[in-house]
């Protein structure tokens, strides 16, 4: 009954996200989520499955992160409030964003 029956836990990049009200600063790390998960994972005897940072590139289309960074890719980026704004615009959104 603990886990209610399940017996994986997919957890996202920063999934804990919260951001200070005084300095804007994140009270979390990007993977404390998937940190705490994983280790709390054999007492609610589940498997966590962690998502990784997923970036867009120029050069190779959909790699991770670590990837794109480590070979010097050119990250393809839209925030969330540029991509509301685009969709209350009417405007198109990349194909590259809304895979």
């Amino acid at each position: 009954r603990k886990n209610y029956g399940c017996t994986l836990f997919i957890i996202g990049r920063d999934m804990a996200g919260s951001k200070s009200c005084l300095d804007g600063e994140d009270f979390y790390g990007a993977y404390d989520a998937q940190n705490l998960a994983a280790e709390m994972a054999p007492e609610l005897g589940m498997q966590t499955v962690p998502s990784l940072n997923v970036v867009y590139t120029e050069e190779e289309g959909y790699v991770t992160a670590d990837i794109a960074k480590a070979k010097g890719l050119t990250e393809m980026k839209l925030s969330g409030t540029k991509f509301r704004k685009m969709l209350r615009a009417g405007d198109d959104i990349p194909e590259w964003f809304a895979f």
